[in-house]
């Protein structure tokens, strides 16, 4: 199933397709260090790299859809919807570090799930994070997703299964917060050894 990219919007936030004006963001996102902590971005990371990464996902693709985040004409960061089956499919997303701390990915995850649900139909959506990245969670937690369960092993960190926090939404569910952010990041699941 090839997926088209299409363009959604709150107010001044904008999703849409990539172009080859985001390459100098979207490598200089790649080089930040909390970047390279939570996600699989190549520790040599190049400019070509970068083009190439563009190149991918700024057409239509089969089995996902990427957008990029554009507020005040500026590259904000990568939000991306993958079908994984059975009317379902799950959420990645980075923010560029100037623009964290604004609530802009929040709002990026409640205008992709309002198009996961509302026009491709799906049943639920999935979330999923290295353990300890409370961060990323926080910005699902904004838009209804429960508290994360630890799944050891579940995901591939370059090279090394390293456990996981998941977490779902589905069709129907609210789309707010069941619970203030103090009360749910009590109930995290506690973090393992060596993972800051």
């Amino acid at each position: 199933m090839v997926f088209e990219i299409p363009r959604l919007v709150d107010g001044p936030l904008a999703l849409r397709p990539h172009t080859p004006a985001d390459l100098d963001a979207v490598y200089a996102r790649c080089l930040d260090p909390l970047t390279i902590k939570w996600t699989t971005v190549p520790l040599d990371y190049t400019p070509e790299m970068a083009r190439e990464y563009l190149a991918g996902i700024s057409v239509p693709q089969e089995n996902a859809v990427s957008w990029a985040l554009e507020t005040g004409g500026n590259y904000a960061g990568t939000i991306d919807l993958r079908f994984q089956g059975a009317n379902s499919g799950n959420l990645g997303f980075v923010t560029s570090p100037e623009f964290r701390g604004r609530g802009l990915m929040s709002r990026a995850v409640r205008l992709v799930l309002g198009h996961a649900f509302d026009e491709l139909g799906w049943d639920v959506v999935t979330w999923s994070a290295n353990a300890g990245n409370a961060g990323s969670y926080k910005t699902v937690w904004r838009c209804g997703f429960p508290a994360p369960i630890a799944v050891p092993y579940l995901l591939n960190h370059r090279g090394k299964m390293v456990e996981g926090w998941i977490s779902t939404l589905a069709n129907g569910d609210s789309r707010e917060p069941a619970a203030s952010w103090a009360d749910t990041a009590r109930r995290l699941p506690s973090v393992p050894a060596g993972v800051e």
